[in-house]
């Protein structure tokens, strides 16, 4: 009987993966499959060679925000130099890849006579103008449109065939295939089919219904409905009676069966062809200081879970894409989910975070993602690239024990990209239940030695154990030179346990 055992990973063998599922439940996971994390914070992994500290959020430069930036526009509106938009509460912001811009009058003040508490929600590019849909004091909302720099804060209520006032709730919008905007309007979805025409309630849902966000498959609007509306309206009830309804953007009514859905509903996004959900099962739970939502998407007639996650349920202003993977923002937090090429096992992971704790909007209009958030009384919008230091990747739980046998670790090797200055890497092995640990070699860069494959456990200091995970950090090291890891080789062999 052979009595040694090896653990490997490696892109050639078993790479380095996303979370175990349902990572949050237990913090020594032995479910899950080899080269899972049991946990990470700011990992990197779209490239399949490499395990990689995520990157670090840098605050845009230029006349800061003075609100809360609650919408950013998902690409550029121009080239040479590219720009974009962001809004929130009554500003507009007009943004180059890491700055502020000034040009044409930027930031703008929205300002509609007769009311104040103007509160942007979303904003859209549509015919080569900038659209912004907000409520305000009047319990009532609206639709600015600026175009060149000229704004006209109450187009919506005054310039458009069928002008009207919006309903005072969350507006989210999309522009469709059909080349229409549709905006969520509380119980209603209203369109827009041009620049010229408004109508404010071109699908209507019941009283107690508000439509909570909005993407386009199929040739067809996919609207996410939450009844009852608010929580609130229902706080001794965990029960929602929520769904998703096709509709064609014209009839006076949705197709078919809703996928009905008993919860709340987040954000809806269309990638590929698939629409993926974030839904909430216990609309109780952000009042019970245990936040979990699932993350799933529609297959027919139904949702199929694809995880679950913990945090805030994401909202349609905190979805987007970056490298081909859907990137979404809960709390502070950002996940990544899919797979680095068409051969490689599908993956979630905790990509980025904001420096700042309160997070509202997630965007990629310029290659990489950018954020807004808000601490001490300060607003920021941060773009993420490089490399953080606040970083760590714990591998799941593997067990080494038997009927009448426990392990030995002997070895542990790992492989990494050439070192620079100021590389490192720390290790610590936590064993037995999570009882024990033991602080490994360290991954240290050195003029005088330029090998990429070093031993943090040597043979001669063997450690026996029933169960153990590995923990690497890099908040040691540096921003500029990280280690990136290619491979762990753990070898060990069996003991009678007495």
């Amino acid at each position: 009987m052979d009595n040694n055992w090896t653990i490997t990973l490696s892109p050639t063998e078993t790479r380095f993966k996303g979370f175990v599922p349902v990572w949050f439940k237990n913090d020594y996971p032995v479910f899950g499959n080899k080269g899972q994390a049991s946990d990470m914070l700011n990992i990197d992994l779209t490239d399949p060679n490499v395990l990689s500290p995520g990157p670090k959020p840098s605050d845009f430069t230029g006349t800061q925000p003075t609100t809360e930036i609650s919408t950013i526009l998902n690409f550029p509106t121009s080239t040479d130099p590219a720009y974009s938009y962001a809004a929130g509460e009554n500003i507009i912001y007009k943004l180059l890849s890491s700055s502020f811009t000034t040009s044409l009058g930027y930031p703008k003040t929205l300002d509609k006579a007769s009311v104040t508490g103007e509160d942007i929600t979303d904003i859209i590019y549509y015919k080569g103008n900038l659209y912004g849909f907000y409520n305000h004091s009047g319990n009532a909302g609206d639709i600015f449109k600026i175009t060149g720099s000229v704004i006209d804060p109450d187009w919506g209520s005054t310039v458009p065939a069928g002008a009207h006032t919006l309903v005072y709730a969350p507006h989210y919008s999309i522009l469709a295939g059909d080349d229409s905007v549709y905006i969520t309007n509380g119980r209603y979805v209203a369109k827009m089919a041009d620049d010229s025409t408004l109508d404010d309630i071109a699908l209507d849902f019941w009283a107690d219904a508000q439509a909570s966000s909005l993407t386009w498959n199929n040739n067809r609007v996919y609207v996410a409905v939450n009844r009852p509306s608010n929580v609130a309206d229902i706080p001794t009830s965990n029960f929602n009676q929520s769904g998703i309804y096709r509709w064609n953007g014209s009839s006076t009514s949705w197709e078919g069966d809703p996928i009905e859905v008993s919860g709340r509903i987040g954000a809806l996004y269309t990638k590929n062809g698939t629409t993926y959900v974030w839904w909430q099962d216990d609309v109780l739970s952000s009042y019970s200081g245990w936040n979990t939502f699932n993350f799933g998407y529609i297959d027919g007639g139904k949702l199929v879970e694809l995880r679950k996650c913990k945090g805030s349920l994401p909202n349609q202003n905190q979805v987007c894409e970056l490298k081909g993977y859907i990137a979404w923002m809960s709390e502070s937090y950002i996940y990544l989910y899919g797979a680095s090429s068409s051969s490689s096992t599908v993956d979630l992971f905790q990509y980025a975070k904001t420096i700042h704790s309160d997070a509202y909007a997630l965007a990629n209009p310029f290659g990489s993602l950018i954020a807004s958030s808000y601490y001490g009384g300060t607003h920021y919008l941060s773009r993420f690239t490089g490399n953080t230091k606040s970083s760590s990747y714990n591998t799941k739980v593997y067990p080494v024990t038997g009927a009448g046998i426990k392990g030995v670790i002997d070895m542990i090797q790992v492989e990494f990209d050439k070192l620079a200055t100021g590389a490192r890497a720390d290790f610590t092995l936590t064993y037995d239940k999570g009882e024990s640990t033991k602080t490994l070699e360290s991954i240290i860069y050195s003029a005088t030695d330029s090998t990429t494959l070093r031993k943090i456990l040597s043979e001669n200091k063997s450690i026996e154990v029933e169960d153990f995970k590995l923990d690497i950090s890099h908040t040691n090291g540096s921003e500029a030179n990280p280690v990136k890891i290619r491979s762990i080789l753990i070898k060990g062999h069996y003991i009678t346990n007495n």
